[in-house]
């Protein structure tokens, strides 16, 4: 497991005096995150403050997390030079996706810890449920045999609404909720085909996905919906409730012209 040194440990002295006051923390489920070795965490996405949470976190634990952020980010004046230094993984997503997990695969197997968010991006679901996973988590599960730690997260969206540009909200005492999944049992899912086999790539992918949402649920202290929010298609609970009342007002006016 990769320990808090060098520029990282620059940064945490950065963060400190800003993070302490700022973010507090609430935390389920610590016990089970890995003493020892690489592991894989997956969280929801919410908001773009999520790593920076994250990590923040992390480095009071004094473990460093690699990240997975996009390449553009890495020539971004100054932050990309921090971001560079914290040891984030660039991900080119033009790449196909052998070559996007080729650096993140190499750092599980050294033993580092590295953090990936499934759904590829901020959620578009309505209610700020986790949407449909892409397969990157369980593609990397499958070829190292790392645990998968399960995170699911509440809060980070108060602070920074997503696909808003209006800024942070900086105010001391901003709470963030974290509840740290057992280990997803993907044991038997496990063959020399690794990722090539993609049964179990489909099946590993919906494991984790249940995982985290599961979590979110305990979170927000409400029931997992039982459909997940496709973003292709925007296919979920709400759309067919949508089509549904559509359905039933053509089904109104098609006896209203027939009275006429």
């Amino acid at each position: 497991m990769s320990a808090v040194s060098g520029f990282y440990a620059f940064a945490k002295g950065v963060l400190t005096p800003i993070m302490t006051p700022w973010i507090k923390f609430t935390v389920s489920g610590e016990e089970n995150l890995p003493a020892q070795g690489g592991y894989l965490l997956v969280p929801n996405h919410l908001s773009n403050v999520d790593p920076l949470c994250l990590c923040w976190y992390f480095m009071k634990r004094d473990t460093a997390v690699r990240f997975l952020a996009k390449k553009s980010m890495f020539s971004v004046p100054v932050f990309g030079w921090i971001i560079k230094g914290m040891g984030l993984i660039p991900v080119n997503r033009d790449s196909n996706p052998a070559a996007v997990l080729a650096p993140t695969r190499d750092a599980l197997r050294a033993g580092e810890v590295v953090g990936i968010f499934p759904e590829g991006t901020l959620t578009r679901d309505p209610d700020q449920w986790p949407m449909q996973f892409k397969s990157g988590a369980a593609r990397l599960a499958l070829d190292t045999g790392v645990a998968v730690i399960p995170v699911s997260q509440w809060g980070p969206q108060a602070i920074m609404a997503p696909y808003n540009a209006k800024g942070m909200d900086m105010r001391p005492g901003r709470r963030v909720s974290y509840h740290f999944g057992a280990p997803v049992d993907l044991s038997d899912l496990m063959s020399p085909a690794g990722s090539e086999d993609h049964d179990a790539v489909n099946e590993a992918t919906r494991r984790i996905s249940d995982a985290v949402r599961a979590g979110v649920g305990k979170l927000r202290g409400l029931p997992v919906p039982e459909k997940v929010w496709d973003p292709a298609t925007q296919a979920g609970p709400w759309w067919e409730e949508e089509l549904a009342k559509k359905a039933k007002k053509a089904k109104k006016a098609k006896k209203a012209r027939k009275k006429g």
